[in-house]
């Protein structure tokens, strides 16, 4: 099924970076595998030395505290995924551009995986 983990068949998560705290960003780009870069580094054909990249909206992935994530951006917002993780929680459904994953920022009915509750912004 789209957008829910094939072996333990728990929805995938979804939730704006907004809504989290300000260090969540940097865990991804300073502990994260920033996926962009690495495919225009793959593309490359060419002195690495003359290698110059600028990132626009990269997709990084970051496996942390038994959690395997993603940030992407839809819309041009940047958006936490959480594709595997100890904790879960009941949440609504995104909106059809992002079929059958939970709404982290939404309550609801299914269950999804989430983040723990100190990642989210206390002032939101």
């Amino acid at each position: 099924m789209t957008n829910t983990n094939p072996t333990t068949g728990v929805r995938y998560g979804l939730v704006a970076l907004r809504s989290l705290e300000d260090w969540v960003f940097e865990e991804f780009v300073y502990q994260g595998e920033n996926l962009s870069y690495n495919a225009a580094l793959n593309e490359f054909d060419g002195d690495l030395d003359n290698f110059e990249y600028e990132g626009d909206e990269d997709t990084y992935e970051l496996e942390i505290y038994g959690m395997k994530l993603g940030l992407s951006t839809l819309g041009g917002a940047y958006n936490v995924w959480v594709f595997e993780s100890p904790h879960t929680a009941e949440h609504a459904l995104c909106s059809p551009c992002v079929p059958n994953a939970g709404n982290i920022d939404s309550p609801g009915d299914f269950v999804c995986y989430t983040l723990p509750a100190e990642w989210f912004r206390k002032d939101a």
